[in-house]
Formats: C-alpha cells, structure tokens, sequence
C-alpha cells in the first residue's frame, strides 16, 4: 500500500511585499497613513487619498499599488489588476506594484505572466530580495526546482533572516527529492520562525520519506500545538502512525481529519481503511 504524506505547496511571500522597496519618508503624511492600513480599511482609505488630487508620481503610485493589494485581499482580481497596471502607468520604474501584480497573477495559477512581472520587479530594483523569493515559488509551481533553488539563493543572500525563503528552497529541495537539504532549511526556517507550522508539516514529511516515523510524529504534533485545526499534520500523523500500526492513534488522527475536512477523499479512504483493519483484530 503506497503511503501519501499531504505537503504544504511552494508559496508568494504576500505578507510583506506591498510595503516592500519604498523609498523613505520624512513624515506620515495622508498617502504614507494609506499605505500603512489594514486591508480591510485600505480601499476606503487609498480611495479618499486618490480622491483628494494632492498626489503624483511615486507617492500616487505607491497609494494605487497599495489599494490593489486591498482588493486582491478582498478577491476582487479585476480591480486589482486595474489599480495595479495604473500605479505601473504612473511610475513606470516603482518595482513593488510588477512584484505585487506578480503575486496577483502567481495565485490565479498564471506562472508565466507572473515570472515576467518578477523579473521586471528585479530589473527595476536587482537587490529586491521578495522579488527573487516570489519567482523562485512561481518556478517552483512550474517544477522547475533548480531555478526556484537559485532564486531563493539569492533571496536568502539579500536577507539571511528570511525564515520563508528557507522555508520555500527546502520544498524545492524536496521536490527534487534531495530529503536531506530540504531538512537542512525547514530546520533554518523553524528557527528563524518557532511557529512557521507548514515548516514543522513539510520537515515531517521529509523525515516520514526517510523511514523515521518518531521524528516525523514528533513534527506532526508541533505543528498541531501550533494550530489544533491544522488538516494536513492530523492527516500525515495518522499516515505515520498507521505505518507504526499505532491503529487506534491513527484512527482517531483520521477521524479529527475527517470533521476538519469532511470533502477530502483521501481522509475518509484511510478513515474507512483503518476502521476495516481494526474490526478485523
């Protein structure tokens, strides 16, 4: 029986690249108090500052990238796209709204569209770290494990502290089937991030492919500290267990997977395959 551990998948580093690259300000004016709001607040807030007149170039570009980043929040790609294609026309040089349309684009599953605007990012700006991180998951998404590698390099060498791009080079090189360096930066990204709980799921995984189910298990339990609600560390320990035959442990892995996500296939199989098995004994 061939045993499928569920993976955390390569991913854009969405949380901080809309603020990413901006030129310094001497004051929190209007427009630096637009950039700063929360996605909830940021399209009233950006739309007022667009609506007041009283900002051009760079400034203006910034409050339409930042607008654009509220609305792709808020799944409203349409106009998303349309503020971010007006801050490029404005400023044509500001590298973080091509970074931003990017992410856009990465996460309607459109790769190519979304590396060309990465690399316009990186042209514009070469030490642009979350732009290098960003196109190494997009090759990444495409399998290209050995140009996301040398992406994430370079993000890793912009910023050594960046606990994703560790994160995301050890999925490359899990992809690549290279168990070992792949431990080696989920370990660097736990460090870096103690509650980076995809990173506990994926070294889990890693130490599950190399027969150690006891570190695997182990991973699998930290990530469920971390967040009781957590389908793919109750999944993968169940897988884990039930190879231990540790039955009644992984039985109720499963059935905790199965109220999490009653629509995944692959749980209820192993819910009614290890329900048949303990009826048997």
């Amino acid at each position: 029986m061939q045993m499928r551990f569920s993976t955390y998948r390569l991913f854009a580093c969405m949380g901080v690249v809309l603020l990413a690259g901006l030129p310094g300000v001497a004051a929190a004016d209007e427009s630096d108090s637009c950039i700063k709001l929360s996605d909830d607040l940021a399209v009233a807030g950006c739309t007022r500052t667009i609506d007041s007149r009283q900002y051009t170039g760079r400034s203006l570009a910034r409050v339409y990238a930042r607008r654009g980043g509220a609305y792709r929040a808020q799944g409203d790609l349409t106009r998303a796209m349309a503020d971010y294609n007006e801050s490029m026309r404005i400023d044509p040089t500001y590298p973080s709204a091509y970074n931003s349309r990017g992410n856009a684009w990465y996460h309607s599953g459109k790769f190519d569209r979304a590396i060309a605007d990465y690399n316009q990012a990186i042209r514009l700006d070469p030490k642009y770290g979350y732009a290098y991180a960003n196109r190494g998951s997009a090759w990444g998404a495409k399998g290209d494990f050995d140009r996301a590698i040398v992406d994430f390099d370079q993000a890793i060498q912009l910023d050594p502290k960046d606990a994703e791009a560790y994160y995301n080079r050890g999925s490359a090189w899990r992809g690549r089937g290279d168990l070992d360096r792949a431990i080696a930066d989920y370990d660097q990204a736990i460090q870096l991030d103690p509650k980076h709980g995809a990173a506990y799921v994926n070294r889990g995984n890693a130490w599950g492919a190399k027969g150690d189910l006891d570190r695997a298990i182990a991973d699998f339990n930290e990530a469920i500290q971390l967040d009781p609600k957590d389908t793919k560390a109750y999944y993968n320990r169940g897988m884990a267990r039930e190879m231990k035959r540790s039955l009644r442990e992984a039985l109720a892995d499963f059935k905790m997977h199965a109220q999490l996500a009653p629509s995944d296939p692959d749980g209820q199989k192993a819910l009614k395959r290890v329900s048949k098995e303990l009826s048997a004994i």
